[in-house]
């Protein structure tokens, strides 16, 4: 009997010792051209935003984050950055009142309804990561954009400045 145990023990060890060694050999196969077709399509798909002040792809941004590339903006016919605002969820973009260059903001409800001196918005506007402070002549026309960023919820000091809304980032074409 313990032949027929010692001969099995030996045959499976010796199976796995072959798969060890052929696991190598496998895994330095050249790539199907399928494959590799497959993964340049899914780069040239990516979407690459700066949401957290680096060029990351938009799945790996750990926030709520929509991103309007400038192809897309030309495509929907949007002029001005109110426009943006009928394509983002939960966001609310509007000229105030009385103006015709200053913009109200609500990303989530969270804003300012009339721009007064003295109180910083509660969503941040930000032109190639320049912070605009305050919301008079903010409605911009879009042109020469590569994209625009809208970032939802809170954003801490280490983003630039604390806006507890959200911020919109407009990011020029070189």
């Amino acid at each position: 009997m313990k032949s027929i145990y010692t001969s099995r023990a030996l045959l499976l060890a010796g199976c796995a010792g072959f798969a060890c060694a052929a696991a190598p050999a496998v895994a330095q196969t050249a790539p199907d051209s399928d494959t590799a077709a497959e993964e340049s399509e899914l780069n040239d798909n990516r979407i690459v935003v700066t949401a957290r002040r680096r060029e990351e792809t938009i799945i790996d941004v750990p926030l709520s984050v929509t991103a309007l590339s400038g192809e897309d903006l030309v495509q929907q016919g949007i002029q001005d950055l109110t426009q943006v605002g009928q394509q983002v969820p939960n966001i609310t973009l509007e000229v105030s009142r009385g103006t015709n260059t200053t913009l109200t903001a609500f990303i989530r409800g969270v804003g300012q309804q009339d721009p007064v001196a003295g109180f910083e918005a509660g969503v941040g506007l930000y032109i190639d990561d320049v912070y605009l402070n305050r919301p008079q002549a903010a409605v911009l026309d879009i042109y020469n954009v590569e994209r625009i960023e809208v970032l939802r919820g809170p954003l801490g000091t280490l983003y630039g400045r604390n806006t507890i809304g959200g911020a919109i980032k407009y990011v020029t074409a070189e």
